[in-house]
Formats: C-alpha cells, structure tokens, sequence
C-alpha cells in the first residue's frame, strides 16, 4: 500500500482515476489517516446540475477527501454519452475551488491488464477489454494535463497487485 503520511499538509484531496486504478483503496486510508470526510462520488441522473452539486461540496468545511470527483464527467461522459455535462470553464473554477481550499488531485493509475485483472476480481457487470480501458487512461491523462496548468497533481502507479484494488 502507498504511505499516506503526505497526505497531512493539505485539506482537500481529490483522487481520480479508472475505475480499478485502486481510487477507493488509496481513499479510504487517506481520509482515516487525516480524520477527513470522506466523499465517494457515483454516477449521477440525467439532468444533475454537476457544477452546482460539486460546488455545494466543495463549500463543506473540514478536511475533505474525494474518492471519484468531477473529472471523471470529463472522461466517461463524452466516451459513454457522447457529451459532458461540465464545460472547461466549469472544470476550471472547480479546480480552482480546490486549490483555495489548499488542495491537491491525485491521479490514481494502474496498468491497463492490471486494471481489468481487478475489475474482473471484484465482479463488475460491464467488463471492459484491454483497449477501452488503456483509451480511459488516455483521456485521463489528456485531462490532468489541463489540471496541471492550474492546480497541483501526484501521480500515484498502483501496479502492484496488493497495493489497491
């Protein structure tokens, strides 16, 4: 398991990456380690005004630790519905959001057959193959590009397949 002791100088943690990438895992540690709240974002209705939703989130006080956030709309959205229902401008003020909460991203991620390994350990209903998942992390990647130029973001491989699952 990945140590967490660097987690404690900050307030805000958001951890993102593929489903199976070990977001949960690296979660859940984090926010026992700091005493934090713990938000798992799942998949929402048609129609959730997202921006809204994360703001309000994002206003809560205390230390906060995001397990999935609003990225993920950025990734999944335009590959599983063909749109995202949060513009650029909207991403940006919610990593803005972030960061003046003395934030940080994480980017968890995984290689892909590992990834699939994991998915298919835990039961998933929709099984991807190798490529949608290494097309995923593609799109996650091309993301947290875009976060980098305004907020600051740790890599963090689980590769290893007892570090997350």
């Amino acid at each position: 398991m990945v140590a967490v002791d660097w987690t404690t100088g900050y307030d805000t943690i958001v951890f993102e990456g593929c489903d199976g990438a070990g977001k949960t895992t690296l979660a859940e540690t984090t926010a026992q380690h700091l005493n934090a709240t713990l938000i798992h974002s799942m998949l929402t209705p048609p129609g959730t005004d997202l921006f809204t939703t994360y703001s309000c989130l994002l206003d809560r006080t205390g230390r906060l630790v995001f397990d999935r956030c609003f990225l993920s709309e950025l990734v999944y959205g335009p590959l599983y519905r063909g749109h995202t229902r949060l513009t650029y401008q909207h991403m940006a003020t919610l990593v803005r959001r972030v960061v003046t909460r003395n934030g940080i991203f994480v980017h968890v991620t995984a290689p892909a057959a590992e990834i699939r390994r994991r998915l298919a350990a835990r039961g998933e209903r929709h099984l991807p193959d190798i490529e949608e998942i290494a097309v995923i992390c593609d799109r996650y990647d091309d993301v947290f590009r875009a976060v980098r130029t305004m907020a600051q973001v740790l890599q963090i491989t689980t590769d290893h397949p007892d570090e997350a699952a």
